[in-house]
């Protein structure tokens, strides 16, 4: 079995559904014109409000860009340096725009396969066991029916 981490962030603006993202650049750019990475479109998020960037680790760290309103992570206000990044944090871009870091775990539990010849089978579907009791269930509901 193998795993890999995975980064991701979840934008959640008033009214919207949340967007979701997956972090695979070493950085990664989030503000409310288009040459970012991640545009949000929020009156109270700068042009270029916050930078994330990939650590040596693997991890990655967040730095406010100079944003008129702010960039609040787990809301302490970020000041010019950067801030490590921890699963379950949650940025706030200007006081409307929540942003949430969450670290995945993909697991693969086995090596894939060799690709199959021409006619082999490859998986056979079965149909799957039945409860006794939904058996049961069923067979007395198909008798009550009649």
């Amino acid at each position: 079995m193998s795993s890999r981490l995975l980064h991701n962030l979840v934008v959640e603006l008033p009214d919207c559904p949340p967007r979701y993202y997956q972090l695979n650049s070493a950085t990664i750019r989030l503000g409310r014109v288009e040459g970012n990475a991640i545009v949000v479109t929020e009156d109270a998020v700068s042009a270029r409000h916050c930078e994330l960037r990939r650590t040596a680790a693997g991890g990655y760290e967040v730095r406010d860009l100079e944003s008129t309103n702010g960039t609040r992570l787990n809301g302490e206000t970020l000041g010019p340096d950067p801030r490590a990044l921890r699963d379950g944090d949650t940025l706030l871009l200007g006081g409307t725009a929540r942003v949430r870091f969450v670290r995945v775990h993909e697991i693969h539990d086995r090596v894939p396969a060799a690709p199959a010849k021409a006619g082999s089978v490859t998986m056979r579907l079965e149909r799957p066991a039945i409860n006794p009791v939904a058996a049961a269930v069923a067979k007395a509901a198909r008798a009550n029916a009649k």
